[in-house]
């Protein structure tokens, strides 16, 4: 017997990933520094959850067999929200060893382009998981 739990454990990274972005958003346009601590403490449960994300897509995967087999890269979902997550990793350990980040304008500004963007491609590969389990 087969228990599907991929769809079951997805959701939670992805509105914990986002919301840590909105949270780093937030900080630096209002200036709220606690909300970069709170943001902190989102993506490295966002990244700790991922990690069944991806294992439970990869059992997923040996079903289904896309994860090498879909090309171009972005019509490839496991692929996409892997780079996600590796993107998400980077700029997280940036974060972490760098505390003074966001006190250079420029870093700031790079930091929450690189976020909302892999944001974007997050979401972008979440809509693909969703037509490739055929909820859309």
């Amino acid at each position: 017997m087969f228990l599907d739990l991929h769809p079951l454990v997805i959701h939670f990274p992805i509105a914990l990933l986002s919301s840590a972005v909105l949270f780093d958003f937030i900080a630096v346009v209002f200036k709220k520094d606690e909300l970069l601590i709170t943001s902190w403490w989102v993506m490295l449960l966002a990244l700790f959850s991922s990690t069944f994300s991806i294992i439970t897509g990869l059992i997923d995967d040996n079903l289904i067999g896309h994860l090498f087999t879909t090309s171009p890269l972005w019509e490839n979902h496991g692929l996409m929200q892997i780079i996600s997550i590796l993107i998400f990793c980077s700029i997280f350990i940036w974060r972490t060893k760098q505390p003074v980040l966001f006190n250079s304008k420029k870093r700031t500004l790079i930091y929450i382009l690189i976020g909302l963007t892999n944001v974007v491609i997050l979401f972008y590969g979440s809509h693909l998981g969703a037509i490739l389990s055929g909820r859309i």
